[in-house]
């Protein structure tokens, strides 16, 4: 074969490379020619200058060449394109490469345009001539790229399936790949790098590989030879001290891998104890994964569940605040109702979080069967609420015991003067008048107290003072009596969303706290004093006193249940536990407690609604 002249590897397709006998690192530039819009392909350093441009004078000639092709920026493969641009001499030659590499190729002081490949679809077209770029990175450049010709098929490889040969041969034979194979390994990175270039080379129908080294190859091995490149190990060329660096990194990554598995197993094993439900779930797939109390609490099975949604299980009360809950970031736990397998709803505490599962977002549902807790907390109002009817049996008395009094003075009156015969029937109309009045009072005050015990089925806005004064239509009249001054006067109509009933309880039981522990401590020019006001967007009303406050250790257990410091004869320890699951848990307020100079002071606080 006559190196000395081009050779013709493909159609209008040539070798202009130079044979440097004795040298095992060929450089091969190549040449499309392609009329006034011809190619060269890596054309070479200034080694081989004067044999390439002999030789694509030979075939055309220098001025008909548009397109430079630079498949890294090495200057065994660009360091005579400087010379070869004034020998072109084109207002519109092109190089051709990738964005990466102009920075780096500038530095040979290269005049010319850039056609940056990845700015352009990683083609080039031009009447007849179409080449396809297919980026190769980190072999052995970040911008490293090969380039196919479709209408021939040949592969312009760039360093790829490039060897070192003492023996140089033009076409590659069946033993190639032991010449390729320290090549490949001194210069690519890794095996993992390599192998993703190759998987996107092997996907092209090629013909013949034309590399900027060693030998080029034809169809019948090209494929053979690349699966061998696959399983060859790549990046040795490295000190023995990394080597040994790598193998102990490699150990210690195994021991990490194995107690990783451990602690996975150990994890599952903890979420299988767990009586709280953990649920996994993405918004593509729905349910993916879950733990065995989820299985007992919904009574699905997991494969059963792995074919459903987390709405599948919203009761349809909740869906739309169940809905709204997943498009945020992390959840605070919020009560529910959901449905367990047999249609039947329950009460649960739902809490979720973002997080990620083989790379792909997923959401973790956390979930607390409240059906045992509600029932205990129903035995508790059901406890407390007797205390409150002990309560209100006494203010019933207080309340009925004048009229009941004045009705039997006017009866003895009345029988009297009947006894005597000296009744009119004028005095008699008018002390039945009296009679009937005082029923009227008494059955009024028996309306008021049922209502308050009648328990909201419906939220509702209320104005707080109205709530106040059905309170003190309870509590005020034993008031003066005990020697209590009550200070309130309503000035403005605050108005709130929730139990009007529920709030007079929770009122209520503050002002009954308040005047029995006045009363206990025989406190004089006693007072309690109500005060509603506007803080923040909320309507806050405070109960406060002259009591002399509570002791310092019980402030942080008077929400506890069955704490009291009365005696057990007049305390339970559930009023405020319930008024505070009342104002928390069923009108998201806020009940809190605390000493103020003369006394302690209780404050509900409530979102204000605006009519």
């Amino acid at each position: 074969m006559d190196f000395t002249r081009p050779i013709e590897i493909a159609d209008k397709i040539y070798w202009v490379g130079m044979y440097l006998e004795n040298d095992p690192f060929q450089c091969h530039p190549y040449f499309i020619e392609n009329g006034d819009e011809s190619v060269l392909v890596d054309p070479g350093s200034m080694l081989e200058f004067d044999a390439v441009v002999r030789k694509v004078n030979t075939i055309s000639s220098m001025s008909s060449v548009k397109y430079i092709i630079l498949h890294h920026q090495d200057p065994d493969l660009a360091a005579a394109v400087p010379e070869m641009e004034k020998l072109i001499n084109r207002d519109d030659l092109l190089v051709v490469t990738h964005s990466r590499m102009v920075p780096l190729v500038k530095h040979y002081l290269i005049t010319s345009e850039y056609y940056e490949i990845d700015k352009h679809d990683h083609r080039l077209d031009d009447g007849d001539l179409h080449l396809q770029f297919v980026t190769t990175p980190y072999c052995h450049s970040p911008g490293a790229f090969v380039s196919y010709e479709p209408e021939t098929k040949t592969l312009f490889s760039g360093d790829i399936f490039g060897g070192i040969e003492e023996s140089w041969e033009f076409y590659a034979k069946d033993d190639y790949f032991e010449k390729a194979k320290q090549f490949h390994a001194e210069y690519m990175p890794s095996k993992d790098i390599f192998n993703y270039a190759l998987s996107k080379i092997e996907t092209l129908d090629i013909n013949l590989i034309a590399p900027q080294h060693g030998s080029v190859i034809e169809k019948e091995r090209v494929y053979p030879l690349i699966e061998k490149m696959k399983a060859l190990e790549c990046g040795l060329y490295i000190e023995k001290g990394y080597n040994e660096q790598l193998i102990d990194t490699i150990d210690a990554l195994k021991r990490k891998d194995i107690a990783l598995l451990e602690s996975l197993s150990h994890f599952q094993m903890l979420m299988d104890t767990m009586h709280e439900a953990v649920i996994v779930s993405s918004d593509e797939k729905g349910i993916i994964d879950l733990n065995s109390a989820a299985e007992n609490i919904f009574g699905y099975s997991k494969s059963e569940f792995l074919k459903m949604r987390l709405l599948n299980i919203v009761g349809e009360a909740s869906a739309s605040l169940y809905s709204e809950s997943l498009t945020a970031e992390d959840v605070d736990s919020f009560e529910i109702e959901l449905i367990r397998y047999d249609g039947t709803p329950f009460p649960a505490l739902v809490g979720g979080r973002n997080s990620y599962r083989d790379n792909l977002p997923v959401r973790i549902t956390t979930v607390i069967d409240l059906s045992e807790l509600k029932e205990k907390e129903a035995l508790l109002f059901q406890k407390a609420k007797m205390a409150d009817m002990g309560e209100m049996i006494g203010n019933i008395a207080h309340q009925w015991r004048q009229p009941l009094s004045m009705i039997n003075m006017i009866v003895a009156v009345l029988k009297e003067k009947n006894r005597r015969d000296v009744l009119e029937q004028e005095e008699l109309g008018a002390k039945l008048s009296e009679v009937e009045n005082s029923i009227q009072y008494m059955s009024g005050t028996m309306d008021d107290f049922m209502s308050f015990y009648k328990p909201n089925k419906k939220k509702e806005e209320f104005c707080v003072c109205n709530a106040v004064e059905k309170a003190l239509e309870i509590i005020a009249p034993d008031l003066p009596a005990k020697g209590i001054e009550l200070r309130f006067e309503p000035k403005y109509e605050y108005y709130v969303h929730g139990y009007i009933n529920e709030y007079t309880q929770v009122l209520v039981s503050l002002l009954t706290n308040a005047k029995d522990l006045l009363v206990h401590r025989g406190i004089e020019s006693a007072y309690i004093k109500i005060e509603i006001f506007e803080k923040d967007g909320e309507v806050v009303l405070e109960v406060s006193d002259n009591a002399g406050g509570m002791k310092e250790e019980n402030l942080n257990r008077i929400f506890e249940p069955y704490f009291t410091t009365k005696h057990k004869s007049s305390g339970t320890g559930l009023g405020l536990y319930i008024s505070k699951m009342i104002i928390e848990n069923s009108m998201s307020g806020i009940l809190s407690g605390e000493n103020m100079d003369e006394g302690a002071k209780f404050a509900i606080a409530m979102r204000r609604v605006f009519r």
